[in-house]
């Protein structure tokens, strides 16, 4: 029987150094020009050497090379290729220029797709500087997302991309010009591209598919397949496809650690106070993504203990019953999809308890554009006002925390069990703002800063003269993230499956935690700690790279395995085969190989195959 042990020996005597190459996939994101990270660069960078890890991607800022007009400054770049070429790695360079950073010292350039000359004049100057150094480069970061203000627009991106491209291949025809990462499969934003007429003007494209990867998920599995398909129908077949982020955070939420069931005793409170009769069993409705219909629902939530939730359409909303559906799941996150506003508006005038969680709910609305794909737009200006909510954060006045972690459970948290909170996680705090003339505004817990001052309120409920129901609103962090040892078998899985799956090469999010804040999501996507202390995930990609060497290829995957087996083969640059094996399904699962009999554990598993198989 073969297991781990048969390559345990082989791997873990010492990991050579692995130099760099254009065809290795060992890719790490990281943010080496922060004061913390550059001041430890050499130790970081040796760990990412010792790892196996070959490209670091890191943004190319306007902001810090084109501070002053007309002038270009590569010195901290230029002393970033040094410290990487010491260490045997390449750099992938994010050529962007986010609004907020540069609006700090060449608020004339904001935004730069109203000023294409001054974009095409720093690519110019980074392609000519760099021309025969950098080969590769990624323009801009999820311009589908955040990074694009004030909304995601694929025909304001795409004169930027089309300029990069023109700059980029005049310097060096063999240059690599790369559409930067989209928040996930982005099908919808990908053809807004194309009819924007990206076409022509981009040779690979990245995406950042965070979360389990295309062995575990149906969901990632199908929307990478519609993603390739949409490629193959402007003809982009062959373009390459990197992943420059994936990952997922550490982080864990306090409030849950602290107190369990919190938000089930919070919409409790909400119930008494609208005389409405909860059952014994709470059921929830939920959402159904109409962006992502075949996304499978989720039945159950650790921080809505023993409650069952079930999925709920728009038009089943507007027809439900509050008597039989006593709690919505209005928002999760930040974000909510536009068929549901009136539903849910009108489902708390019927009498129903709207839930609106997240960091900042009812933030953003996802819509189908004017080309029928769906985009999202900011929306708290239009949301937040039509429920009758309100919320405050450090952009919207001066002087509120960027975070808080004192609380006060006021007389009416008490009064609903709610017992005190101490070092409860908060950045977003509700208020009464939107409140109408006899409506109520009722804090449940009560967010104060380090001094003992209140700052807001991160649980808090909202009743209405005009409605008979409520809406409960949470902004503190109530669910959190992978477990360490999670996060090490995400991250071999998701490399392992993705360059399975044709990604020519995968960047793990990140390499050093951005913080020491043990709740903070951004905080803790590092596979090394605040510390340096490595996590079980930087000893999972030092396992990897070292099992499959510098420049694995895959080569197949095993047939005639059960199901939920992962059975795949890479040849080794160095020589030789290795059969990189796990289970999804929790559970051992055997299968034969060549005479042999593998164990599939739910951890990944490495064997090197005999000579000439």
């Amino acid at each position: 029987m073969k297991t781990w042990k048969t390559l345990a020996a082989a791997v873990l005597l010492g990991t050579a150094v692995i130099c760099a190459g254009t065809d290795s996939p060992w890719g790490i994101a990281a943010h080496p020009h922060a004061a913390k990270e550059w001041e430890n660069i050499d130790r970081q960078l040796g760990m990412m050497r010792d790892a196996g890890m070959t490209s670091l991607r890191h943004d190319m800022k306007f902001s810090r090379i084109a501070a002053k007009k007309g002038q270009y400054d590569f010195s901290s770049y230029d002393e970033l290729l040094e410290k990487l070429d010491q260490y045997g790695m390449e750099y992938l360079p994010i050529l962007e220029g986010y609004d907020w950073e540069i609006s700090k010292s060449r608020p004339d350039a904001v935004p730069l797709y109203r000023h294409p000359e001054e974009w095409r004049a720093f690519v110019r100057a980074c392609a000519r500087h760099y021309r025969g150094k950098l080969k590769v480069w990624e323009i801009w970061n999820e311009p589908d997302g955040g990074f694009w203000k004030p909304d995601p627009n694929a025909a304001q991106f795409v004169p930027l991309l089309k300029i990069a491209y023109e700059e980029l291949k005049a310097a060096d025809p063999e240059n690599v010009v790369m559409v930067g990462g989209l928040c996930g499969w982005n099908v919808g934003y990908l053809r807004d591209m194309y009819a924007a007429g990206a076409k022509g003007y981009f040779d690979a494209i990245a995406v950042h598919p965070y979360g389990w990867g295309v062995d575990r998920s149906a969901f990632q599995r199908k929307r990478m397949e519609e993603f390739k398909t949409v490629l193959a129908e402007h003809g982009d077949e062959e373009s390459a496809l990197w992943i420059t982020e994936c990952g997922g955070a550490t982080n864990r939420s306090n409030l849950i650690a602290q107190q369990p069931d919190v938000l089930i005793r919070a919409i409790g409170a909400v119930a008494r106070k609208i005389g409405r009769k909860l059952p014994p069993q709470l059921v929830v409705g939920a959402p159904v993504s109409r962006e992502h219909p075949d996304r499978d629902f989720e039945p159950s939530r650790n921080w809505l203990p023993n409650a069952k939730l079930i999925p709920v359409t728009p038009e089943e909303l507007a027809e439900a019953d509050p008597e039989k559906l006593p709690v919505f799941l209005g928002c999760e996150h930040t974000a909510i999809e536009e068929s549901y506003k009136e539903p849910m508006l009108e489902y708390v005038r019927k009498g129903g308890i709207l839930l609106a969680f997240g960091e900042v709910p009812f933030y953003y609305v996802r819509y189908r554009n004017e080309q029928g794909n769906w985009s999202s737009r900011s929306a708290a200006g239009e949301l937040h006002p039509y429920y009758g909510i309100g919320y405050q954060a450090w952009w919207t006045k001066p002087g509120i925390p960027k975070s808080a972690s004192r609380t006060l459970t006021t007389a009416t948290g008490k009064e609903a069990g709610i017992g005190e909170l101490k070092n409860v996680y908060v950045t977003r705090f509700l208020n009464a703002a939107n409140v109408a003339e006899g409506d109520e505004y009722t804090p449940l817990v009560q967010v104060l800063d380090h001094t003992g001052k209140a700052v807001g309120d991160g649980i808090a409920l909202y009743t209405f003269r005009e409605r008979r129901g409520a809406i409960l609103g949470c902004t503190i962090q109530f669910a959190g993230g992978f477990a360490e040892a999670e996060q090490a078998h995400l991250l071999q899985t998701l490399y392992l499956s993705y360059l399975a799956a044709g990604v020519e090469r995968v960047y793990f999010y990140d390499f050093h935690s951005d913080g020491d804040n043990p709740s903070e999501r951004e905080d803790n996507f590092g596979i090394v700690r605040w510390n340096y202390e490595p996590k079980p995930a930087y000893f999972a990609y030092r396992e990897m790279s070292a099992a499959l060497g510098r420049a694995p290829r895959f080569s197949g995957q095993i047939a005639d395995v059960p199901p939920s087996v992962q059975a795949l083969l890479f040849d080794r640059e160095e020589g030789g085969r290795v059969l990189a094996f796990w289970s999804t399904s929790g559970e051992t699962v055997s299968f034969p190989y060549l005479g042999e009999t593998y164990e599939a554990a739910p951890a990944v598993r490495f064997a090197k195959l005999p000579a000439g198989h």
